[in-house]
């Protein structure tokens, strides 16, 4: 059983780990190669968690695990250190000592895989490998690598077979087929990189192959940096499950990013985002990366054509490229929480679907323009989704409901594959209320768009916040037609949904059109009919 050597102790094998790295590796290809490694607190934080412990049963808590850190802070050279320990080092497990803390041995038969991008490239976390375990590992602890083969020259090898048994390999999508492997510690690194299906094909079939050696307790750890929101990278999909909570307990997700807004024409406040978000890495005596030189490269506009480059690249933060509609900080930014009472005039938007794209409803303050949901219906992920049609009947409920208790001044429908559906509300509550609007007006729609786009930049409106309506806004791209700002996805046919843009676009525009007609913010009374 567990017994902490000192208040806060995690239970795990990381603390030893660290000590076999520092004692049997070295730095790889670089400035500082072949150097002696000391972690700083950070990194040795990192490798503690990865390696935590159930405190009677002494198994892995943590078998998929994400560095998520900015370009420059040596997360393959980390990444390549622990497939060296996991290859001769004591990862796994052996009982407790006299103190009641954890013991580690090697993993019999190791089978150690770093996922690379391209055919041909080792990758550079497996250079790291294969500089440590060759070139100087069998000189400088040859009691320790002594026996290792199949290296050749670090910089292209391939495979590196252990002695006693076990092996470390690189692959790439290229390769045949991943199924038959039986991997005991897994690197899929740079995971913001695998955009092309056959990546995330790869990807996929080595992280299913982790459940084959239940004894050997494998584990994956997933490096990255910032994505380019809207390619649908692993890190992507990754990043947007942690964010909403949706990833499980055996995830480890340890990220830096800039927090609050990102204008990297402001100098101070850059550098002081690059110094949090780094940490030790810019270290004013231990640090290895300059401020000021990785300010310059994020200015340069031939190392980062646009801010978004800059953001995901040197500050950490997943961003959607210069075509994105709106900005990911600006709807952030415009997230409020307040009660909306039944009473106080709203209007609302509506654009449904049959089995596809969402379904949704959402209101709008008359008073501020204050936007919330009413009503979403999406596809289930996955097999879930298979046959999966919109609750036609639920969210005809749903609209009679916020009719009948809410104080709607106007409703403005997207009519599309809802006509029918549409005319029986207007008969039921009024054509002055509930009005078809088809958002495939394109010019109509532009005018409504830039409206909400230009108050939501100009943060004179704001939104609750809706974790799947702020999806959307990060989802959607310009559309442009003349001079028209228009919406679209990523691609035709993308399963990323973007619903809540139009929805939102149509409540703020029946908004200003009914603010236009004499309407007022302050609730009047009405005339309540009970067969409504």
């Amino acid at each position: 059983m567990f017994r902490p050597a000192f208040d806060g102790q995690k239970c795990s094998l990381g603390f030893q780990v660290v000590d076999w790295i520092e004692a049997y590796a070295c730095h790889g290809p670089g400035d500082v190669q072949g150097d002696p490694i000391t972690f700083d607190d950070e990194t040795m934080d990192f490798i503690v968690a990865a390696y935590e412990l159930d405190k009677e049963t002494g198994r892995r808590k943590k078998s998929k695990v994400v560095y998520s850190a900015p370009k420059g802070r040596a997360k393959s050279e980390t990444a390549g250190l622990i497939a060296v320990a996991e290859a001769l080092g004591p990862v796994r497990f052996d009982g407790w000592d006299a103190n009641g803390q954890p013991v580690g041995r090697p993993v019999r038969s190791p089978f150690i895989r770093a996922l690379a991008t391209e055919e041909k490239q080792s990758g550079n976390t497996f250079q790291n490998v294969a500089f440590v375990l060759g070139e100087w590992g069998q000189d400088s602890h040859p009691d320790v690598y002594g026996g290792i083969k199949g290296i050749g020259d670090y910089r292209s090898a391939q495979n590196i077979y252990l002695p006693g048994g076990g092996e470390c390999r690189s692959s790439s999508a290229g390769a045949a087929s991943k199924d038959g492997g039986k991997e005991t510690f897994l690197v899929p690194d740079e995971i913001h990189l695998y955009v092309l299906p056959e990546l995330r094909s790869m990807y996929a079939t080595a992280m299913r192959n982790l459940g084959k050696r239940k004894l050997a307790d494998p584990w994956a750890l997933l490096t990255t940096t910032a994505c380019r929101l809207g390619e649908q990278s692993v890190w992507e999909v990754l990043e947007k499950q942690w964010r909403r909570g949706e990833l499980g307990d055996e995830w480890l997700v340890h990220h830096r990013e800039a927090k609050g807004k990102i204008d990297i024409n402001d100098k101070p406040r850059t550098i002081r985002q690059l110094l949090d978000v780094y940490g030790p890495a810019m270290h004013p005596v231990s640090g290895w990366m300059d401020p000021e030189r990785v300010y310059a490269d994020m200015l340069d506009p031939t190392i980062c054509p646009d801010v978004q480059t800059a953001a995901r690249y040197y500050l950490n933060r997943s961003m959607a490229g210069s075509d994105a509609w709106i900005a990911a900080d600006v709807v952030e930014r415009q997230t409020r929480s307040r009660d909306v009472p039944l009473s106080e005039p709203i209007t609302v938007g509506f654009d449904g679907s049959l089995n596809d794209d969402s379904t949704v409803i959402r209101g709008c303050c008359l008073s501020d323009g204050y936007r919330f949901t009413l009503g979403m219906w999406e596809k289930p992920d996955g097999a879930a989704g298979a046959g999966w049609e919109v609750p036609r009947s639920e969210v005809m409920a749903s609209l009679r409901e916020v009719l009948r208790t809410r104080t709607v001044a106007r409703a403005y429908m997207d009519p599309h594959e809802w006509r029918s559906d549409v005319d029986a509300l207007a008969e039921e509550f009024g054509d002055e209320v509930v009005i078809p609007w088809a958002t495939s007006r394109d010019t109509q729609m532009g005018y409504a768009l830039d409206r909400l786009h230009s108050d939501m930049v100009k943060g004179v409106t704001f939104h609750d916040g809706d974790k799947r309506a702020s999806a959307h806004y990060g989802n959607a791209y310009v559309r442009h037609k003349g001079k028209l700002r228009l919406v679209r996805k990523e691609y035709p046919n993308s399963p990323r949904k973007i619903d809540t843009v139009p929805t939102d676009a149509l409540a703020y525009e029946a908004r200003a059109d009914a603010l236009a007609a004499g309407w007022t913010a302050i609730a009047e009374p009405t005339i309540v009919f009970p067969w409504r």
